[in-house]
């Protein structure tokens, strides 16, 4: 009963825990790929699961409000007052992209958590799933995750109705028109800035206008000679913005390269405004420069104001080497937009020449399902793990219990631990209120109890003829009190008696008396009243029972009674009752808690250890037995009482007590 309640109890905790999971439901589809190279395909199931993949659907299906994704959002966040940011439809134009970041990172992780992705042994097919709470989610999303896949497949299909290949070529002819218009413009002006000299006589500002020419001059020097130091160390708040620009475009083209080839649209379109942020860079340096150089002739042309001065430098020289490495520069970035155009361009034509659809190297084997039943919980299989693991628990409790139990629970315990024999089993009786328990087996002879009394008379008489000793006079005593060693003494006077036999019941507990609680009869005249002397022995003799019964009940005299039980006057009266009855009965006090049982059990021929089944420790026992076994003046027997058999079955021991009852 142990294993199987805790296998029940564990299964219902199991059921409540599966009733209250969250079902989780699977998308899944295949993708065959053209390419037989294991690294290839291996290659494309991480690109699948890549985080600019994921980025791609959480933009394009706003995850980010999605609490499944974003621990951030509530699922009532539209009744909350304050709302989570949409980094994707928010209208503030200052949200910067680390902000946009470290918003998305947390979401894409928790997004990747339900993406799997594993190519079938043997085969070019990698199969894809996708979980989530509904199923129609499951297959949306994973429906996006293979469509911005296959569109990030190089190259595409029918590019002349593309809009944004169409604008790409169309940005890279007006690049290299405007690159080789710079350069034709700058070659046609070359030489016809050259600055004029003149001779002016010093004044008394002289001084000063000299100091600020030779400043200018100064600060011009760096940048007339081929110093790319001095150039590259020119810098403005529109060139750092340039910069940034020009290094968030260098990090995108490294990351698509890894992917795609030189050729690709997008790499030459990201390689065309990389040149073009070059070229703006450059002029704006070039603006910079031209105005130090506006300064320096500003301040030359001051200074040759003056009457009798004459300018000897040589800034015409640097000036006109200036302009020559300005006109190199714009011819360079001439031709490098002309190359990268005419790169496009003949991918362009390329592409409107072809009329099928151009071949990319994997596509859907099959497409996108889902189940309606639920991929998790298994809530069969976790109720049968559940269940199998609360039994084997239940089992080990079980063994523990039985391996640390420390009461008898069979006869055969009682032997192997006492080394002393078990006469009977006396089942549990259920009183009756109505009903003295001293009477139940007068009242029902043919029960299971009344018949396990009289296997106990019968075990008594065996063992004594057995042994060739004389049984008449029998003392019950037990460990402690309650373990109904009273009425099995009146059990087995009763019966005793109703078969023919003279039987007297004598209540020695003056202690604790209760025989005469049992009979329903007053204890005015008692044992103790006839061992003190007061009155005789046929005065304390009740015969009034119907069984035939004959009773002296006992009297609470604590302080005495001890040396009353042990006295000659005691001693006396029991031989002149085994002369008178065939059988004396004496019910003895607790030997546990008195000493009054080691005297009577030196007057009996048989001493019956009553223990409780199931309740009496088996110290308390052996300390109570070794009492008498030092001894050896009576046999000695021990009866287990208060069996229940319901229990006494489920754990196991199918003793004769079982059948009892089958011959009512």
């Amino acid at each position: 009963m142990l294993v199987f309640g805790v296998a029940f109890l564990g299964f219902s905790l199991t059921a409540l825990v599966v009733q209250n999971l969250k079902a989780t439901y699977t998308a899944n589809a295949q993708i065959i790929f053209d390419d037989t190279d294991p690294s290839f395909i291996g290659s494309q199931k991480a690109r699948l699961g890549s985080s600019d993949i994921a980025q791609g659907v959480i933009a394009e299906l706003k995850l980010m409000n999605d609490p499944e994704f974003n621990v951030k959002v509530k699922p009532l966040q539209e009744k909350s007052k304050f709302k989570a940011i949409d980094v994707y439809n928010t209208k503030l134009s200052y949200l910067s992209g680390e902000i946009i970041a470290k918003e998305m990172q947390p979401v894409i992780s928790r997004f990747r958590e339900y993406f799997t992705a594993q190519i079938i042994p043997n085969s070019l097919v990698v199969n894809v799933e996708y979980k989530a709470h509904s199923p129609e989610k499951a297959a949306i999303i994973l429906n996006e995750i293979i469509k911005l896949y296959l569109e990030s497949l190089t190259p595409r299909t029918h590019i002349k109705d593309n809009v944004y290949e169409t604008k790409i070529f169309e940005k890279l002819q007006e690049n290299s028109k405007a690159a080789q218009s710079n350069f034709e413009l700058l070659k046609s002006r070359i030489g016809q800035l050259k600055p004029k000299h003149n001779i002016s006589e010093p004044s008394k500002e002289y001084g000063e206008a000299k100091s600020k020419y030779i400043k200018a001059k100064a600060r011009l020097a760096p940048f007339l000679g081929d110093n790319k130091t001095a150039l590259n160390s020119l810098t403005s708040p529109v060139i750092r913005k340039l910069k940034s620009r020009r290094n968030a475009l260098k990090q995108r083209l490294s990351a698509l390269s890894l992917d795609y080839g030189v050729k690709h649209p997008d790499i030459i379109h990201l390689k065309s405004q990389i040149a073009d942020i070059d070229s703006q860079i450059f002029y704006k340096k070039m603006d910079i420069i031209d105005l130090i150089k506006a300064d320096y002739v500003s301040a030359k042309s001051q200074l040759q104001s003056f009457p009798k001065t004459k300018i000897n430098d040589n800034s015409n020289e640097y000036y006109n080497a200036f302009m020559r490495k300005k006109l190199k520069m714009l011819q360079e970035q001439a031709e490098e937009t002309r190359r990268i155009f005419n790169d496009y361009k003949a991918i362009y034509k390329k592409s409107l020449e072809e009329e099928d659809e151009v071949r990319i190297p994997a596509k859907i084997l099959s497409k996108v399902s889902v189940s309606e039943i639920a991929s998790f919980p298994d809530k069969p299989k976790i109720l049968a793990i559940g269940t199998l693991i609360s039994f084997i628990f239940g089992l080990l409790l079980a063994i523990f219990v039985e391996k640390t139990r420390n009461s008898f629970l069979s006869a055969r315990q009682v032997e192997e631990y006492l080394d002393i024999p078990c006469y009977a089993l006396i089942p549990r009786v259920k009183g009756d209120k109505n009903k003295p328990l001293s009477r139940y087996v007068v009242d029902n002879p043919s029960s299971a109890t009344s018949e396990a009394v009289r296997a106990l008379k019968l075990v008594i008489k065996l063992c004594a003829e057995a042994k060739g000793r004389d049984c008449k006079v029998i003392t019950v005593t037990s460990s402690l009190p309650n373990e109904g060693k009273t009425t099995l003494s009146s059990w087995i006077a009763q019966l005793a008696a109703k078969s023919g036999k003279r039987v007297i019941l004598v209540d020695a507990d003056l202690r604790r008396p209760s025989v005469h609680k049992s009979f329903g009869h007053p204890n005015n005249l008692s044992l103790a009243e006839y061992l003190s002397g007061q009155n005789k022995l046929e005065e304390v003799i009740d015969s009034s029972d119907p069984s035939g019964l004959h009773i002296i009940y006992g009297r609470s005299v604590p302080n005495s009674a001890l040396d009353l039980i042990s006295s000659d006057k005691m001693e006396q009266l029991i031989r002149s009752l085994r002369k008178a009855y065939d059988l004396v009965i004496i019910d003895s006090p607790a030997c546990m808690a008195v000493s009054d049982a080691r005297a009577l059990e030196k007057l009996s021929d048989q001493l019956l250890y009553t223990v409780s089944w199931n309740k009496t420790s088996r110290e308390i026992v052996h300390n109570g037995i070794s009492q008498f076994t030092q001894f050896e003046n009576a046999m000695i027997a021990t009866v287990l009482t208060n069996i229940d058999l319901k229990k006494h079955v489920q754990l196991g021991y199918g003793e004769a007590v079982n059948y009892y009852g089958s011959y009512k």
